[in-house]
């Protein structure tokens, strides 16, 4: 994911009314094989309104003419080889496109200029193309660029990448060059691009698609792809897990070219079996040692206001011992005997491919294979703490050492300052649901995260829970921290600003995406 500079993300200025709406289903009659876009508009007098007709596989159409039906209240003209809709007085207008011997219509609301559009008025709505939405992101801002991206599989099973303007206008549409119905949108670059990821049984491919609509690289790598960051030094950083789940890879590529600049193998957690094989709960008296891998368990990866990446990930080195045995006789596991050496650890990753380590926490211990056993691994989230530090979310599961994840687990945030110290452990509710590990970081040095049904609010200086709140949903996750100390949290259905324990309003109904600039886009959820 993109790194935000520490302004967006303490202060920017958040658009409540109107609202801007992606996949807006509209009270209009559905045409078909083309219209007018955007749909669901409402602009104020003095306002100009392009418009531009798409075809069902989102492709603009050209030479249509163009008509109104009251001139008196706004005018069809031309600017910039586009046709535009210019307000001049309050009420209701019906704007026409007669294109091969075909009429579309959009009926379109003109307000007064005297006061901002009423609360919830939605200023123009996307098309739902009926297919599904794969995902829209924001653009990075870069003057002559798309302010969004929206990734969509058509009906016909084509997948286009979209580019819409800030007016809902859309400015191209690329077309992904294989057919498969497993694609992520992964975010927009620095270059004020896109990357997303084709992913196949094995294998993914990621293209670099240019502001311009024009694919910038493509490549494919073995393995899964499990996260990636992006650097303003135009370097992408992707974890890329092995097939099997043993073997983590950090690669660097080239965000202008997609050449490779280095590749890390992250250290593989082994357990060393002596005298013994296990084989799922069955272990068997043999004689000598073997080694195998561990499940590889490492966190997200992040850029920090240091422009250096960070990983967190466990490295477990076990080694299991049998008493004396006869060869093919079946161990009980209490006659086993287990030492852990069992690390959490951290990488600062440099831009040319240099990396530190720094061990967060450690643990060494010997027992019997079925005494009870705690194992440390990150879950997902790592983010700035905006001291140059680390905020990692990171589980303790509880079981015995024969497994690699137990049934019972307490949940923390850790965090880590530029020093590599470990300044505190934060522990977290214990929670049904799934887990929704975000981490925001708000003002006067208040991070927010999320489980289950719960907002938290914690200090960053000593760890300390200040408040927390429960909504009425499960499964909910941070959205942004907002400039007056409140979070905004997005639940199955709704958008939440919650400000204390008792204190949280509606914003709206629906999922949310905002851009850098701070407007909110409702989105249509169509499943």
């Amino acid at each position: 994911m993109l790194r935000p500079p520490r302004t967006f993300v303490l202060s920017f200025c958040f658009v409540l009314v109107p609202f801007l709406s992606l996949l807006a289903q509209t009270e209009e009659k559905e045409d078909s094989g083309w219209r007018i876009e955007p749909e669901k508009v409402n602009i104020q007098v003095g306002d100009d309104r392009p418009l531009q007709l798409l075809d069902d596989s989102a492709q603009e159409l050209d030479d249509a003419t163009w008509s109104v039906d009251n001139p008196d209240l706004a005018t069809i003209q031309e600017q910039d080889g586009r046709k535009v809709l210019r307000a001049t007085e309050v009420g209701t207008v019906v704007v026409s496109a007669f294109w091969h011997g075909e009429t579309r219509t959009r009926q379109i609301k003109i307000w007064s200029s005297v006061r901002p559009l009423p609360t919830g008025t939605n200023r123009w709505s996307t098309h739902d193309y009926r297919g599904r939405n794969i995902g829209d992101i924001p653009a990075v801002p870069t003057g002559d660029g798309p302010n969004m991206y929206s990734v969509e599989e058509f009906r016909s099973g084509h997948t286009y990448v979209r580019a819409i303007r800030e007016d809902g206008i859309q400015v191209w549409a690329w077309l992904l060059p294989e057919e498969t119905h497993n694609v992520d949108l992964i975010c927009g670059d620095w270059l004020g691009g896109v990357l997303l990821s084709a992913n196949h049984e094995d294998s993914y491919t990621l293209y670099a698609v240019g502001k311009d609509g024009e694919l910038r690289w493509q490549r494919t790598i073995k393995g899964v792809r499990k996260a990636l960051a992006d650097s303003t030094d135009h370097l992408v950083h992707v974890v890329n897990q092995s097939s099997d789940g043993n073997r983590v890879t950090i690669i660097g590529i080239d965000e202008k070219l997609g050449t490779q600049w280095f590749e890390l193998p992250v250290p593989v957690s082994y357990e060393k079996e002596i005298n013994l094989r296990r084989d799922g709960t069955k272990i068997s008296c043999v004689r000598g040692s073997a080694s195998k891998p561990l499940p590889a368990m490492a966190s997200q990866i992040m850029v920090n206001m240091d422009g250096n990446a960070y990983l967190a990930f466990s490295q477990r080195e076990w080694t299991l011992t049998a008493a004396e045995c006869k060869p093919g006789q079946e161990i009980d596991p209490k006659d086993v005997t287990v030492s852990r050496n069992d690390q959490l650890v951290l990488w600062k990753i440099e831009p040319g491919g240099s990396f530190h380590p720094t061990v967060v926490e450690a643990s060494k211990t010997t027992q019997p294979l079925s005494a009870p056993a705690a194992v440390l691994a990150p879950t997902d989230a790592i983010t700035t703490d905006n001291m140059n530090g680390t905020l990692i979310s990171v589980q303790l599961s509880h079981g015995n050492a024969s497994d690699s994840v137990g049934a019972l687990v307490d949940e923390f945030v850790y965090r880590v300052n530029q020093d590599g110290e470990l300044v505190f452990r934060f522990p977290l509710p214990k929670y049904s649901g799934a887990r929704k590990d975000g981490i925001v970081i708000g003002e006067d040095n208040v991070a927010f995260a999320t489980r289950g049904s719960f907002l938290i609010a914690f200090s960053l200086i000593n760890g300390k829970e200040l408040w927390r709140w429960q909504s009425d949903e499960s499964d909910i996750t941070v959205f942004a921290a907002l400039a007056n100390g409140a979070c905004l949290v997005q639940t199955p259905t709704v958008l939440v600003e919650v400000a204390s324990s008792t204190k949280a309003k509606t914003v709206f109904q629906g999922k949310a995406m905002m851009d850098w600039l701070g407007n909110m886009y409702r989105k249509q959820d169509k499943d």
